[in-house]
Order: structure tokens, then sequence, then C-alpha cells
């Protein structure tokens, strides 16, 4: 049996040309992409390294998608020098003690009830909020904001400390980045909450950050 052997055909020009171009297309893309990752990363340090405090509230779930958001984020910003404050949970808690060995930890006081820690988070979110020039309140919260959350000197998280912590912030007159997962959209909070934030950029998890802070900060920093 013999085998037909067809001769090789040259490329069609036209198909050659699309190719070409499309390569183009696609590099450029990447490096506007890059570029684009670089001046997030230089913004954010930036940014974060005006607050002489800065302390981190989120989910205990390890894992989730604010965890992932949290564990993006923290590399952006390592090499903060000011004081980080955090929580003795685990979850977004423990990323941020692992990443800065010398934070200030505050713990939940005995007896442990819900009210003690409510009571943790207050006294976090007061410590950030007298930090010389107003302090910083990165929050990775994972899922909505309780509808009857209210922007208010006192805490009051409805079942969210994350969210009561965020509230708490913006009325004691701190500076509060909520960073949100690329699976939430907009900002998933009442009007009275939400109204006090604008949205900042894309955070580097892929997910959107939305800023609050007392006074006029250029927006679309990141």
């Amino acid at each position: 049996m013999r085998c037909k052997i067809e001769p090789l055909r040259p490329p069609i020009k036209g198909n050659t040309k699309r190719s070409a171009l499309a390569l183009v297309v696609a590099f450029r893309l990447f490096l506007l992409a890059f570029i684009f990752i670089i001046l997030v990363m230089v913004c954010l340090a930036s940014f974060v390294s005006s607050f002489s405090r800065v302390a981190f509230s989120g989910s205990r779930v390890s894992g989730s998608s604010a965890f992932i958001s949290c564990r993006a984020f923290l590399p952006l910003v390592s090499g903060f020098s000011g004081s980080v404050g955090v929580g003795c949970a685990s979850g977004i808690d423990s990323l941020v003690r692992s990443a800065y060995p010398s934070a200030s930890v505050f713990r939940v006081q005995p007896p442990v009830s819900r009210a003690s820690f409510a009571l943790r988070s207050a006294r976090m979110v007061g410590w950030v909020a007298r930090g010389s020039g107003g302090g910083l309140l990165v929050a990775f919260p994972l899922g909505a904001c309780p509808p009857a959350v209210v922007v208010s000197s006192t805490f009051g998280g409805r079942g969210s400390g994350t969210w009561g912590s965020v509230a708490l912030a913006v009325g004691l007159g701190a500076s509060v980045l909520v960073v949100l997962p690329a699976s939430v959209v907009g900002f998933p909070a009442p009007v009275s909450v939400a109204s006090r934030f604008g949205f900042v950029g894309v955070a580097p998890c892929g997910g959107s950050l939305w800023l609050a802070s007392p006074t006029p900060v250029q927006l679309s920093l990141f």
C-alpha cells in the first residue's frame, strides 16, 4: 500500500499577518497589565505608609475568599514601619500576626462571651483612631454588611465583627480601606455605611478597594 505524500503548502499571507498582529496585541495587553500591577503596588504601599498606625480586621475563616484577599494584600505593605494592631483570632488575624510579629495583639478578656469579642474589636479600633494624624483600618469582610449596622462612635456589628469595626472606625474619624474579594459586586452595605465609601481601584486579589476618609483624598489612587 502506497502512501501519497502531499507537498507542503506555504502559509497564507493573510493568516500570518493576523497571527502576528494577535501576538503584538497580546504582548501589549500583558505589558499594560504588568505596569498596572506595579503601579498598584507602589501607590498602595505609599498610601498605607502615610499613616502612623494601621489595624487589620477580617474573617476568621482560613482559606476563604477574604483570607485569600488578605494574603495577596499583605506583601504589598510589608515595608510599613509604623504601629500595627490586630486581633487574636484565626484566619486573617493569624495572617497579619505572621506578617508583623511585633504587632500589638488585642485579645479577648475573660470572662469570654459575645460581648467580650465586641469589646476586643472596639479597643483595637479605638487604638487605631487615636493614631497621630488619624490611623487606618484595613478590613477584609467575607460577606455583606448586616442591614442594621450604622456608622457610630459605639460598636454595633449586629453579628459581624468586621463590619462593626468598619462602622466604628468611620464613626471615630479613622480612615478605612475595605478590600473586597472578586466574587463581590459593588459595596455590600446599607446606605448609611456605603455612602461613606468611594471606589478607589482594583485589589491585588482581583477584587475591589473602597476607601472612607475623614479628610479629602484623591480617589482612584490604585
